[in-house]
């Protein structure tokens, strides 16, 4: 029993073509497939954006108390 709308297949073709490379594809998926794979998708997005956000932020000066071994301030 088919439970309708759901289970449609979704496809999609696509083609390149250059003067050094010809390449074509096709795709079936469900809508389920494809929420699942939208998904996939923005969770590489954001932990890409979270990446690149920490890689751009300036290392934090270390305080002199947060040193190895040191339990209080030198004068």
């Amino acid at each position: 029993m088919r439970s309708g709308r759901m289970e449609e297949l979704q496809r999609a073709y696509a083609s390149l073509e250059t003067s050094r490379l010809r390449a074509r594809a096709a795709v079936e998926v469900t809508p389920t497939g494809l929420l699942a794979l939208g998904g996939m998708v923005a969770a590489i997005l954001a932990g890409s954006a979270a990446i690149v956000l920490a890689a751009r932020r300036p290392p934090a000066s270390p305080r002199l108390s947060d040193r190895r071994g040191s339990t209080r301030s030198r004068r």
